[in-house]
């Protein structure tokens, strides 16, 4: 288990990590606001701790452990419990990335995750460079900047899904289109609808945050998250304007495919309708009857050959007089 501890305000800023979280004091003298990033626990037994430190409610602390959460938020009347999630990629696929579990009451800030997030690097970046908002502000203006962080991630797996979704319109355009051009479609959209399903939930969370629901959340903070909120209606329009678009993508891959076989399906059945005049002349000729008209003919064969020649190249005038051809 690591522990990384944050203590900031307007005029200070201190950080410490641990191994673990047994023997730890939190308590705080002056007005201070305390970060908790706590990453790399395994059993329950690491986070009762935090349970007796804080109040955390076990079935919270539960839900942290017991990844693949939905995003959601409760509200434990001394401290709030979100889950979030975000996306990362794996083998140039986008697969489900880490679940963050967030504890906010009023002078802390608690996350709880498995894995290190390059997200809360960023954010702890921005604290130490002494942003006035962040640095200065209540445990909400925390909030607002991880919750911003994973909106920009999640927004940041849609742009490179975007850029992919364009190179498969490209080459569903071809002709004929790669072999693959199937398999990145449905991998275009297996990506963008697992963004959805992430990204859907985490908006409703931030709407009941900005609309007053919590009175956990500092006033001052509102706007700043509302625009989070703002930033993922944004991003869900997109991801529905790049579903239809994938959709289109697809819907000119088969229509293509058909038209090639349709293409195919034409020749063969021109081949075989050129042939039947043929079989039906060759078939008359080879009845074994002793006594048939011109079989002893000297000229027969040349004759019977320029009858076939006939027939191919009056089917072939008929079919371009139709223009089946």
């Amino acid at each position: 288990m690591k522990v990384q501890a944050v203590w900031y305000s307007p005029t200070t800023l201190k950080q410490e990590t641990f191994s673990s979280l047994e023997d730890r004091s939190w308590t705080r003298k002056d007005d201070s606001v305390l970060w908790l990033d706590v990453w790399g626990y395994r059993t329950m037994e690491e986070l009762y701790p935090l349970q007796k430190s804080f109040g955390l409610h076990p079935l919270a602390l539960e839900d942290c452990l017991h990844v693949r959460q939905r995003p959601k938020i409760d509200d434990y009347t001394d401290n709030l419990f979100l889950v979030t999630r975000t996306v990362s990629e794996k083998d140039g696929k986008s697969v489900e990335g880490e679940q963050l579990g967030i504890f906010m009451g009023r002078d802390f800030i608690i996350t709880l995750h498995s894995e290190p997030m390059t997200q809360l690097k960023a954010v702890l970046g921005d604290l130490q460079k002494g942003k006035p908002q962040l640095a200065g502000g209540s445990p909400s203006f925390l909030l607002y900047v991880i919750l911003d962080s994973v909106v920009d991630d999640l927004e940041g797996a849609v742009g490179r899904a975007e850029e992919k979704e364009s190179a498969v319109g490209a080459d569903v355009l071809k002709e004929p289109p790669p072999d693959n051009v199937l398999n990145s479609i449905y991998t275009c959209r297996s990506t963008l609808l697992l963004i959805r399903r992430l990204l859907r939930p985490q908006s409703d969370v931030v709407c009941r945050l900005v609309r007053g629901d919590f009175q956990l959340v500092d006033k001052k903070a509102e706007p700043f998250i509302r625009d989070v909120y703002d930033h993922t209606l944004r991003t869900l329009d997109r991801l529905d304007g790049l579903l239809d678009i994938n959709m289109g993508s697809l819907n000119i891959y088969l229509s293509s495919v058909s038209n090639r076989m349709n293409n195919v399906m034409k020749l063969l059945t021109v081949i075989s309708t050129i042939g039947v005049p043929l079989t039906v002349l060759v078939g008359w000729y080879g009845m074994n009857f002793e006594n048939m008209p011109e079989i002893y003919w000297t000229y027969g064969y040349a004759i019977v050959a320029l009858v076939a020649t006939a027939l191919v190249i009056g089917t072939v005038l008929l079919f371009k007089k139709k223009r089946w051809l």
